[in-house]
């Protein structure tokens, strides 16, 4: 899903690239039923807004517009396009009402309602069909809205194409465990979506206005067909419908202990660890945090901490509800699915330190690649 993602962000992009004082650019369309070109093109028809993209590859692609929400694409094209109709702005409280008349789809690409939110920059997708590859990511949860059963992912984009230039941003992305029917009107609840996102770490941005459409876009070689009309289906806050959040056990590499809470719940408390155990003083769930993840622990609430401690060794804690750099940690690859946990706050590495006691504490560390600096995080199932 990646270089979908970031296809659709370089047509956001060219979008948002001329200030209120200076002129649109010459691609900017105010009314078009009917675009059949490369690049890009966008405007407004019969009340929704619409753009297509494309990467000048060879092949077709042939967008039309609609009645209403009504759009129709077919293509048989070798490289990527993005294109859609719906809103010039978004909202976190939007029903998208929807019918995808017809869908045929060889090779990558989806059906999704599509947009951003700035502060922070994310890009979210509600995906409903696609093409040949369900798209998936890092899995951090499910909802269930309007029927159906979502899996929730997420990943990071890094120094990639945004709204905003070049930046390193955060995907979110419910997909649903199959695809919607073709030939019925539907709906997407997207506070639902939002409200399990927020539950699962991943909460959006506070600022709506870039826009949100039914996407279709596809890639690395596809032919297909697709004719889908959008409307607005209302307003909710959404519902308890069963949107849950996905909790983790954190496990050493070197020693082969989970970190614990040790049910510990006063501030400044020492972080455990502890061996094989399912209970709830193991289990964590990761919530975004200014481009970082903070660490909260399901039984006690607190979150893991570098409480500013800066000697190799020291010991790492735990800290109520804070968004304060010492929880938060940035995640470093080490391969094979562990990774280093960096401390926003002093830099130090979450260690260890070849403990292998119940109920030792776990410690920090300079730099370093040591397995007793490396974690991976298994679902609670």
């Amino acid at each position: 899903m990646k270089k979908i993602i970031s296809l659709a962000a370089v047509a956001l992009l060219l979008l948002v690239g001329c200030s209120e004082d200076e002129p649109e650019m010459d691609v900017l369309v105010e009314e078009a039923p009917e675009a059949q070109l490369k690049s890009y093109s966008s405007g407004d028809h019969d009340g929704f807004f619409w753009f297509l993209w494309t990467d000048d590859q060879q092949g077709y692609v042939d967008y039309q517009n609609g009645e209403g929400g009504n759009y129709s694409v077919s293509w048989d094209y070798t490289g990527n396009f993005t294109c859609g109709k719906g809103w010039s702005t978004g909202s976190s409280t939007r029903v998208v009402g929807y019918n995808i008349g017809a869908h045929t789809h060889s090779g990558g690409g989806s059906i999704a309602y599509y947009g951003w939110t700035r502060d922070p920059l994310i890009e979210y997708y509600v995906n409903e069909r696609w093409g040949d590859h369900r798209p998936t990511g890092e899995y951090r949860g499910s909802v269930t809205s309007d029927g159906a059963t979502y899996d929730i992912y997420t990943a990071m984009r890094y120094n990639a194409p945004s709204i905003d230039g070049t930046q390193t941003f955060r995907q979110v992305f419910s997909t649903r465990r199959s695809m919607a029917p073709v030939g019925e009107n539907r709906t997407i609840t997207f506070a639902n979506h939002v409200n399990a996102w927020g539950a699962a770490g991943l909460g959006l941005g506070s600022t709506w206005n870039a826009y949100a459409i039914m996407l279709t876009e596809a890639y690395s070689g596809s032919q297909g067909y697709a004719n889908l009309t959008v409307w607005e289906g209302g307003s909710s806050n959404g519902d308890d419908n069963g949107g849950s959040a996905q909790y983790y056990r954190i496990q050493n590499r070197g020693t082969g202990l989970y970190l614990d809470g040790m049910g510990r719940t006063e501030n400044g408390a020492d972080l455990g660890q502890y061996a094989n155990t399912n209970h709830e003083n193991s289990h964590w769930i990761r919530e975004v945090s200014d481009g970082y993840e903070r660490f909260k622990n399901r039984a006690t609430g607190l979150y893991i901490d570098g409480m500013g401690r800066t000697t190799n060794g020291d010991n790492c804690g735990q800290y109520a509800n804070t968004t304060h750099v010492n929880a938060q940690w940035s995640l470093e690859s080490s391969g094979d699915g562990y990774y280093r946990l960096r401390n926003r706050g002093t830099g130090m590495y979450l260690d260890g330190m070849g403990r292998t006691t119940n109920g030792d504490p776990a410690g920090q560390y300079a730099n370093t690649t040591h397995v007793n600096a490396q974690w991976r995080f298994v679902p609670v199932q």
